[in-house]
């Protein structure tokens, strides 16, 4: 029988190392009983991934009783805590948390953030346990003072929209931050926009976001995904080159934008009507003209009431010009019935170079378009993608296009 040779234990420990930093902690762990070189192997990876859902590998939600299901959070609890007390305080990289974690994993929680802050990885992703509704999270003091910090994720499952409240923020070296399912208030996104000099991307996403500002001088992408704010939010970002804002519902307070002067892309979807009857253009008609300085603009309502239409044309009208805009991306209401808001950014997008429309396949958009005195706007586009199911449809509403458009480069009809 011939003889099997070993080449991997005959690797230089640096490449182990590496290799182990692939797989999930567990997984590390495991594979190191199988040579007593590599045994301790895993106590230096770059990387520590420690994922609960391991732990069910040999049972299911169905078939697992309570007593099984206890005994394998009792495991998941002794592995990360005896790995991260072991754990080599040099060369770590990442720590990852993840895992449908209940209340009672709170404790461990906070000790395991504490204990991996202290080992200075550059990255933190960890997703919190369940609580009680607005409940306060007090973290680790070490999670915002650890000074080599580049990206930190925090996120629930579920919306529990944990409070987060924090003596201090000092993370110098801070350049990305994610937190999800949470509730944040004036002082702390304060204390984290001062205590991060360094921070370049910030995003919250399913947060309640009871707050008046979001100022900085340094963030350059910014992202808003389907969050909640009770409060008129201004926000004013001199570098910010991205904005993103996503929102579904209980949008009771306008948001206004100053200062954005070096907005490259932005990105406006709004799902739902009373969207639009929270952003109060009466007071603040300053919504779609304070993102006059991008280049890219992406726009997209599910559903439009035309009172808000009007405004929205007013808001646009009382913008100087979008002297940079060259990409616009519009979607979802009866453009074939209503061009006027098209026709609006046409006339004050001097330099736009792509058009795309998105039809809504709604009731309404076969009827017959009313006559409108109607002149040029633009003399000529390179490009105008429309998509839509029907292409009756799409060639109606470049019927229209055209009454506004002299020349058009490359016209484009697509499914959506």
């Amino acid at each position: 029988m011939e003889r099997r040779i070993d080449r991997i234990s005959n690797l230089p420990d640096d490449v182990l190392t590496r290799i182990l930093s692939f797989v999930t902690a567990r997984q590390a762990v495991q594979t190191c009983v199988l040579s007593k070189r590599w045994r301790n192997t895993w106590a230096s990876v770059s990387i520590l991934n420690f994922d609960f859902d391991e732990f069910w590998a040999d049972h299911s939600d169905e078939c697992a009783g309570i007593d099984e299901n206890a005994e394998e959070e009792l495991k998941f609890v002794s592995f990360v805590s005896n790995v991260l007390e072991n754990r080599e305080p040099s060369h770590l990289d990442t720590v990852i948390i993840r895992g449908d974690f209940g209340d009672h994993f709170m404790d461990p929680f906070i000790g395991w953030l504490d204990r991996a802050a202290l080992l200075m990885p550059r990255v933190i992703c960890a997703e919190i346990p369940e609580g009680g509704f607005g409940e306060e999270l007090n973290l680790p003091d070490s999670v915002f003072s650890c000074s080599r910090l580049e990206n930190l994720e925090l996120y629930q499952r579920d919306r529990g929209f944990l409070v987060i409240k924090q003596n201090s923020v000092a993370l110098s070296s801070l350049k990305t931050l994610k937190l999800g399912c949470l509730q944040l208030d004036d002082n702390f996104v304060q204390k984290l926009l001062l205590g991060c000099p360094a921070l370049e991307t910030l995003i919250f996403s399913d947060c309640y976001l009871p707050i008046s500002d979001i100022s900085s001088n340094v963030l350059r992408k910014l992202t808003l995904d389907y969050c909640w704010h009770s409060r008129h939010m201004r926000i004013s970002c001199p570098v910010l080159v991205s904005l993103i804002i996503c929102s579904q519902e209980n949008i009771n307070k306008s948001i206004s934008f100053e200062n954005m002067a070096s907005l490259v892309n932005a990105c406006i979807n709004i799902y739902e009507d009373d969207n639009l009857s929270g952003i109060d253009f009466d007071t603040n008609p300053k919504f779609l003209s304070g993102l006059s300085n991008a280049t890219s603009l992406e726009l997209c309502v599910s559903s439009f009431d035309p009172y808000y239409k009007e405004l929205w044309v007013k808001d646009i009208s009382n913008c100087r010009t979008f002297f940079n805009l060259k990409k616009l991306d519009i979607g979802a209401w009866n453009m074939v019935e209503d061009f006027s808001l098209v026709a609006c950014f046409l006339r004050h997008s001097p330099v736009l170079e792509h058009l795309t429309l998105r039809l809504n396949q709604s009731d309404g958009l076969v009827q017959q378009m009313s006559e409108q005195d109607v002149s040029i706007e633009l003399e000529y586009l390179e490009t105008v993608d429309i998509f839509c199911e029907e292409k009756t449809l799409a060639n109606k509403l470049r019927s229209v296009l055209g009454r506004y458009v002299e020349t058009i480069g490359n016209f484009n009809i697509r499914e959506q």
